[in-house]
């Protein structure tokens, strides 16, 4: 009975069992933590090629080029991945002047496998803004009202000098009667160069788009007269006066007193705001409308037009990582 008791006191070989039932979670644990370093470092690596991959993409396209983007895209992917290139999942996509690159796959693990699991899956995504810049512009002139005298200008800026490529102006002609619009007044218009004709921009520093309005209906230089045959009808007449030699307002989308005169896309832009010039001109090939305010009744706008834009990409040091 003394032999059992002291065979039950017996504690010499407790450490050892301790152990051995600890070593299990710790080899896993350790495991587990190798493993989960082997998948962070393919992550990173392939977050660095999406990054690349994404900029290379994004350095090229213009809005429209998708194709020649993606393909700039996966060469860069090639040279930083080689063979493993094909053997991850790679997703594309070129919109809104951002190219996105997801990248999914999986890496082999070494310890995991004592759990049943041989791969562990990983995924990256880079996200690149390709900032564009519009070099030619079509107009096309919509409806237009009211009794004074409008001209819309596309300006350019480079060194300083500002270039006047394009306008559209509108004359009056009828204040009131059947021809008026109920009153809203009727006119002229006139595109330079002509309706749909492609616009040349150049090289510039800036652009910006002004509305300048002459009160009495009649373009510089020339003055309102009432027209003898209708009383209804205005005629414009030659006219040397300093008042007609200059306009009574202009309105500019570079100058934050007088921005939200334009509306796009039915949309008007905030005063106090220098919109950047893809909330003016749209890259993918679509029409803009816009539509100004000559007055302060912005609730009805008096002239409209759309416009659309051909663009290229800005040069490489602009283009950057979103996400």
């Amino acid at each position: 009975m003394k032999k059992i008791r002291n065979f039950l006191k017996d504690r010499s070989g407790a450490t050892a069992v301790t152990f051995a039932l600890l070593l299990v979670p710790i080899v896993g644990m350790t495991g587990l933590a190798v493993d989960y370093t082997r998948a962070s470092t393919d992550r990173a690596r392939l977050q660095g090629a999406a990054d690349s991959a994404a900029l290379a993409g994004a350095s090229v396209f213009t809005g429209l080029n998708k194709s020649a983007a993606e393909e700039s895209a996966r060469a860069y992917l090639r040279g930083n991945l080689g063979a493993e290139a094909d053997k991850v999942k790679i997703t594309f996509s070129a919109a809104d002047q951002r190219v996105t690159v997801a990248i999914s796959g999986e890496t082999n693990s070494l310890f995991m496998q004592l759990l049943n699991k041989d791969k562990v899956a990983i995924g990256v995504t880079s996200q690149a803004l390709a900032p564009l810049k519009p070099t030619s512009v079509k107009f096309y002139p919509g409806d237009m009202y009211g009794w004074y005298y409008k001209k819309v200008s596309i300006v350019v800026v480079k060194g300083g000098k500002e270039t006047v490529v394009g306008t559209i102006s509108y004359t009056s002609e009828y204040r009131s009667g059947p021809n008026s619009a109920s009153g809203r007044g009727t006119g002229k218009k006139e595109t330079i160069p002509p309706s749909g004709t492609n616009i040349d921009l150049g090289e510039f520093d800036s652009l910006y788009l002004k509305m300048e309005v002459k009160n009495d209906g009649c373009p510089i230089g020339q003055k309102y007269s009432a027209d003898p045959k209708d009383s209804n009808h205005t005629i414009c007449v030659t006219s040397n006066a300093s008042a007609d030699s200059k306009y009574n307002k202009t309105l500019r989308t570079d100058d934050v007193n007088t921005v939200h005169y334009l509306f796009v896309d039915g949309v008007q832009l905030k005063q106090g705001s220098k919109p950047p010039l893809d909330d003016l001109f749209n890259c993918d090939g679509s029409r803009l409308k816009h539509a100004w305010e000559d007055g302060g009744g912005f609730a009805l706008q008096d002239f409209f037009y759309e416009v659309t834009s051909g663009c290229k990409a800005v040069d490489n040091e602009n283009v950057r990582l979103t996400h």
